[in-house]
């Protein structure tokens, strides 16, 4: 194995070296590796969620060094050089993973926590799967600690029960899951938790309340004073939390009906409404901003576009406009746009429409019940109900909704 050591990033003033390698396999691939030095025994791997790496992630990496965790950073988009993509994952080698882990046990770590988010926490189970398949007996691997885990197989169109991953389903070492609450996985950890605990995991939840989702890997600037305090104690989380994982003695890992190198076929979403498959009515009863409970069931003979969102979702805030504008286009028609805020106050909503004014009907789905209900998994996400409260239409994402392809579906309904 040749070990190609680049260049001496900085010194900081706790003499943390941070050095950027690369370390060549037998594959001939060449992985780019950020390395946060201590020479301890533990050893913190990061792995990238399908959007890669930022620079929010470091002043937590120095911090587990100043506390003599070492922490190398994998930047797997760039030494594959495969664009940031919900897809990028599964370009990724499992056995230059599976070789790199061994690597680093080579080095002398006596144990290795895997850190990621998003759909990084796929990639991180199947290269623990596979160096547990090839390392029977050998408890190198400890756990992971995973930020808002994205396992969901494939996009599952909406009111339709989503399916996880089989790799999900198969995990065996412990794992710490953090949960902010401005995120898309805050409401659905039970059945994340409930999917990982099937293949014999023991599963830790940490819930961060009034903090967004991304937080950890944001730069200061761009964060909440809640996130911001979260970040700050992020260090002191993970090593709780290696603590806590390393305490749990795992089942030996269950053997998978198939390969965990296929991957999953992504459909590519057209810009129009799609037929909705899923339960035809569905009961909605909420409080409105002002603390009113509004019934669904309310509105008769009323075409209704039902909206999920949230003021940390950027998407959500980029179709407000075209939310409104559809409004003002339909404002003569038996229609009316109703939107559900997922999660936030009443407060944070009204400080939210100071900065983006709109004037739409806000319903408050604190609990989560609602998403729950209506199976939607991300945000924004949107029905379109006909003058019998039957749902016809869905859509997953943000659309431009004044679109005359959007307008004449509505307008069937009249």
């Amino acid at each position: 194995m040749k070990w190609l050591f680049i260049i001496t990033l900085f010194l900081s003033s706790a003499l943390i070296a941070d050095d950027k390698i690369e370390i060549e396999l037998s594959s001939g691939e060449v992985l780019m590796v950020d390395t946060f030095n201590s020479e301890g025994n533990t050893l913190y791997l990061y792995l990238p969620s399908e959007r890669g790496f930022g620079k929010g992630h470091i002043a937590t990496a120095q911090q587990l060094a100043f506390d003599e965790r070492d922490v190398w950073v994998l930047d797997l988009h760039a030494s594959y050089m495969v664009p940031r993509h919900r897809s990028s994952i599964d370009k990724f080698n499992i056995d230059d993973l599976v070789e790199l882990i061994s690597l680093t046990q080579d080095k002398g770590f006596k144990q290795l926590f895997f850190v990621t988010s998003g759909r990084g926490a796929q990639l991180a189970l199947k290269a623990a799967y596979q160096w547990q398949s090839q390392h029977p007996g050998d408890d190198y691997l400890k756990g992971h600690i995973f930020h808002s885990p994205h396992l969901i197989k494939g996009a599952p169109a909406l009111g339709v029960k989503a399916d996880y991953v089989d790799i999900a389903k198969a995990s065996n070492l412990p794992i710490y899951m953090v949960l902010p609450q401005y995120g898309t996985k805050y409401f659905r950890s039970k059945e994340i938790l409930k999917t990982l605990k099937s293949g014999g995991s023991s599963v830790f939840v940490h819930r961060l309340e009034g903090v967004r989702g991304g937080f950890h890997m944001r730069n200061e600037e761009d964060l909440t004073q809640a996130d911001l305090k979260a970040k700050t104690d992020l260090g002191n989380t993970y090593i709780q939390a290696s603590a806590l994982l390393s305490s749990v003695r795992p089942i030996a890992p269950i053997a998978l009906s198939k390969s965990t190198h296929i991957k999953p076929k992504y459909a590519l979403s057209e810009p129009t409404l799609k037929p909705y498959k899923g339960k035809r009515s569905i009961v909605l009863q909420l409080k409105d901003l002002k603390g009113q409970k509004v019934n669904l069931s309310d509105y008769k003979d009323t075409v209704i576009l039902l909206n999920f969102w949230a003021s940390w979702c950027k998407p959500c805030i980029k179709e407000i406009p075209s939310l409104v504008r559809l409004g003002e286009q339909l404002k003569h028609q038996n229609f009316k746009i109703i939107t559900v805020n997922v999660g936030e106050s009443a407060r944070e909503i009204n400080e939210f429409k100071k900065k983006v004014k709109f004037d739409l009907p806000i319903l408050l789905d604190s609990s989560g019940k609602a998403v729950q209900d209506w199976g939607v998994y991300a945000y924004p996400s949107n029905f379109l109900l006909d003058k019998n409260g039957i749902i016809r239409y869905a859509y997953r994402g943000a659309l431009e909704w004044d679109s005359p392809v959007i307008i004449n579906t509505i307008s069937e309904f009249f």
